[in-house]
């Protein structure tokens, strides 16, 4: 069987790397490589046991069963000769040498587990960044040989995994971080032994180096244009990495937000806010409040001026250190003339369980905090509001060395698909839960003057105007 590849896509085909992200743009051709490979393993290894997923149902028949290049208009003929049998019901494909080409979704919680005692010899992940990083490194798991006899020369090749994604979505953060940024794209290099310590490579792919889209629909670069704002364009079209569609703070913008440190002047207000985590990471943040006196910071904006993130250097995973240990580490790190106005923590710490709660025991190490307010949309649009700031000063900036926590996380964190009024709660969102408390605890209005005087207009419009006889009251 001959599967036609463009450039890029035999690039891919042919790497000698067992870890493989291809893709970024929209358009790359991203879901026919994964299935063109699954075809070649399927073939290559008799008794190959591929497993392509998906993260729903519906978008796996949409993308990978319908439509010409699907895997039913690619096996056709060897299905209508027999040597390819489709089973509906179970969603797989049987070849006649024993290889088997799986469908798998992975959209409800418990999906994730039907896969424990699974022998992957191929893992194929179509869209990656829709996984968290636990489902990506639970399947990973299931990736082995077992007792399976490999064909000469594929010694070192099987088992793989390849993946296909564009920027964006609940694991934007994490695939970027293993993937794209630590080595040049295209590089092959040995990933650690704590992350499975295969050879992994990214392979970018865009828009023109999938002609067969371009030429059979002229018109989807232009309708790729017409997406709500350059940002998501460029993460579309371009595959930028440092672009995230669907981002929750898009006003975010590093030359604006990010500030170098500096002395803070000993009148500003200080205060804490703390996200609490022990398997999850903790986020601790100290925040000053502005008095103007500082070239660039407006009175009234928030300063987080250091964190302590408790977080052991995977994405998603906490020091699992005792809230006693985390009141030390906190009183540690400030200085002994640091005057703190107060702390706001997560109203979680003050639920008690069979014995004093977390908040209990940290104030017995002379940690004492406050309930932060916990309202979820409130927190958004106060943390949206204060990036935003006025007159194109933002009201909350970020010391540059805050970057194990907030600048890592924060500037990733995408929408809440169902609930736009939010983030997505399964991404790593404890820097981000922590300073939305923080921001709770000094609420801000743009310019009070100018929102009566806007809501006053607003009033006038509705109910004043050239006189006339008609249903107005006086």
């Amino acid at each position: 069987m001959r599967i036609p590849l463009h450039p890029r896509q035999s690039h891919a085909y042919t790497s000698g790397a067992t870890e493989i992200l291809y893709g970024g743009a929209a358009g790359g051709g991203k879901s026919y490589y994964l299935r063109a490979s699954a075809i070649r393993w399927a073939l290559s290894a008799p008794g190959c046991q591929i497993y392509l997923f998906r993260k729903t149902q519906p978008e796996l028949k949409a993308n990978h069963l319908r439509g010409p290049s699907s895997f039913l208009e690619l096996l056709g003929p060897s299905i209508a000769r027999g040597l390819v049998r489709y089973s509906e019901t179970a969603a797989e494909f049987t070849f006649a040498n024993g290889s088997v080409v799986h469908l798998c979704h992975l959209q409800r919680d418990g999906d994730l587990h039907k896969y424990q005692g699974a022998e992957i010899h191929v893992l194929l992940m179509d869209e990656l960044t829709h996984f968290t990083a636990h489902q990506y490194r639970f399947l990973r798991s299931r990736v082995r040989l077992g007792g399976h006899d490999l064909p000469a020369g594929l010694e070192g090749v099987l088992p793989r995994i390849e993946c296909a994604s564009n920027p964006g979505s609940v694991g934007h953060q994490w695939v970027k971080a293993g993937f794209v940024t630590p080595v040049p794209e295209r590089t092959v290099w040995k990933a650690p032994a704590d992350e499975g310590g295969m050879h992994r490579q990214y392979l970018p792919a865009r828009i023109a180096d999938n002609p067969t889209l371009t030429g059979n629909d002229p018109g989807y670069l232009r309708r790729l244009k017409g997406l709500a704002t350059p940002e998501l364009v460029r993460a579309m079209k371009d595959g930028d990495w440092d672009i995230v569609a669907g981002q929750a703070f898009e006003m975010w913008q590093r030359e604006r937000h990010v500030i170098d440190p500096f002395p803070i002047p000993p009148a500003w207000t200080r205060f804490r806010a703390m996200d609490w985590g022990s398997s999850k990471p903790f986020s601790v943040g100290w925040w000053a409040v502005a008095d103007g006196t500082t070239a660039g910071v407006p009175p009234g904006a928030l300063v987080r001026y250091r964190e302590w993130y408790g977080w052991n250097g995977k994405p998603d995973t906490g020091l699992r250190i005792t809230s006693e240990e985390l009141a030390e580490g906190i009183l540690k790190r400030e200085r002994p003339d640091e005057s703190i106005a107060y702390s706001v923590a997560d109203p979680a710490i003050f639920g008690s369980h069979d014995g004093p709660s977390v908040a209990e025991r940290m104030a017995r190490h002379g940690l004492a905090f406050k309930r932060a307010v916990n309202d979820r949309a409130a927190g958004f649009q106060e943390m949206r509001s204060r990036l935003t700031g006025m007159d194109g000063r933002p009201m909350l900036v970020v010391f540059s060395g805050c970057t194990d926590g907030f600048l890592r996380t924060v500037p990733n964190l995408v929408l809440d698909t169902h609930n736009p009024e939010d983030v997505d709660t399964t991404q790593e969102d404890h820097a981000y839960d922590e300073a939305r408390y923080a921001c709770m605890s000094r609420p801000w209005v743009a310019s009070p003057s100018r929102v009566a005087s806007r809501e006053r207009d607003r009033w006038n419009r509705a109910f004043t105007g050239p006189a006339t006889d008609n249903w107005r009251t006086i």
